[in-house]
């Protein structure tokens, strides 16, 4: 049977998705978080602190995915081409 401490070193080295875990200590946690407050203390503690420390979205400029590939696409073909110009403006969207 699993304890506090083997659940909260269980969290520390496999995180709170709980079904990353091995069966066996998946299915003793769920028990252990059935009946111990301190675990669902610690369990909340985890996904709160994983919900902190994932990046936030980054909003980016419509189009500006087509645009690096374009250049990705142009420099391969043109190996002449400045690596240092600006990225093309323009169209937002490769026509085809």
């Amino acid at each position: 049977m699993m304890d506090a401490a083997d659940f909260q070193n269980l969290l520390d080295r496999l995180g709170d998705d709980l079904s990353c875990w091995p069966d066996q200590q998946r299915r003793d946690a769920e028990l252990l978080l059935r009946d111990s407050e301190d675990a669902r203390a610690a369990f909340a503690e985890a996904q709160r602190l994983r919900r902190l420390l994932s990046p936030s979205p980054v909003n980016t400029p419509d189009g500006l995915v087509d645009r690096i590939m374009a250049r990705v696409r142009r420099d391969r073909s043109d190996p002449a081409a400045p690596s240092d110009a600006p990225l093309p403006r323009g169209r937002d969207r490769d026509p085809s």
